[in-house]
């Protein structure tokens, strides 16, 4: 895996191989159903041992029972204890023994507290989106990294196991979306986990990378919410394209730092594509800002100077 670098945008209108990941080991959060239903399904069908950790026991239970082979852990993300026994459960069943791939999607979201106003005196608000989607993910990315580090070490080799994360954001991890203060700080933050760790994963053999889904019709909004929206004129992507935008990252080593925006087929005839929005390309000052940010201290110090 070589280090971070500016590149160009992935090339999502293109075949891609899949052989060279099967028989790997994947961990997916609020995988029972939705789009994490469909990245659990993608993995599956190209021969992945997939564990599938969700609150929903029925429909986990469900869902691991379909899919030969894969598994199912009861799992709250906010609850660390939870999370740990997902990520050993997965090191158990892997046939290696491993965690390659680890997908963060647990995520909800509501009426939003933050935003509302009544007349009436301030109310402390139910920030509970944050803590799924947010403290929920930065527990799942702990794991990963701990599972990552202890399989391939902190020094570049060729003995290193190619290993991702992946974080998920939206279309409200980059543009406006009124009314909805939590549910946008925690797509935007998942997109800044990202940039953290990109320029130095590379040390463990890693990449990390974002999914970033437009409207897809799932249970995250009633179905009421999705018909008004649809009826405004919105086109809506699809959980197969999620599924097989997911597969496009994990299959090519060389995808790293990057964020896919999956998409109504009217912008891209997969259904994803690469924003390029994650360097500023064309912008020569945030490029001198970004390396002064990390003059101090660069990657070429290590993963712990």
């Amino acid at each position: 895996m070589p280090p971070y670098s500016v590149s160009a945008p992935v090339s999502c209108d293109v075949d891609f191989e899949t052989k060279h990941i099967a028989r790997k080991t994947a961990v997916v959060t609020g995988g029972a159903s939705g789009i994490g239903g469909a990245y659990v399904r993608a993995l599956h069908a190209v021969g992945l041992t997939v564990v599938i950790g969700d609150r929903d026991l029925k429909r986990g239970e469900a869902l691991a029972a379909e899919l030969e082979g894969s598994r199912y852990v009861q799992c709250d993300v906010t609850n660390w204890d939870d999370q740990v026994r997902l990520f050993k459960t997965a090191a158990d069943v892997s046939p290696s023994g491993k965690i390659h791939y680890v997908v963060a999607n647990a995520g909800i979201t509501r009426d939003d507290e933050v935003f509302a106003f009544d007349g009436s005196e301030p109310k402390k608000p139910d920030l509970s989106i944050i803590e799924i989607s947010l403290h929920g993910t930065l527990y799942t990315t702990k794991l990963a990294l701990h599972y990552f580090i202890s399989q391939n070490g902190t020094e570049p080799s060729p003995e290193q196991e190619d290993t991702c994360l992946i974080l998920i954001g939206s279309g409200a991890a980059f543009l406006d979306v009124p009314r909805s203060p939590q549910y946008c700080s925690t797509k935007w933050a998942n997109r800044g986990i990202m940039h953290v760790l990109r320029r130095t994963a590379f040390l463990h053999g890693s990449r990390v990378n974002v999914i970033s889904p437009w409207y897809v019709r799932t249970s995250i909004l009633s179905q009421e919410t999705f018909d008004q929206v649809e009826q405004s004129g919105v086109e809506f992507a699809t959980k197969e394209d999620a599924g097989q935008c997911l597969l496009r990252i994990l299959s090519d080593p060389t995808v790293n730092g990057r964020s896919l925006f999956l998409s109504p087929r009217k912008w891209a005839p997969r259904g994803y594509l690469d924003l390029d929005h994650e360097d500023y390309p064309g912008n020569e000052l945030m490029q001198e800002i970004q390396a002064d940010q990390i003059r101090n201290a660069p990657v070429e110090l290590g993963l712990f100077p």
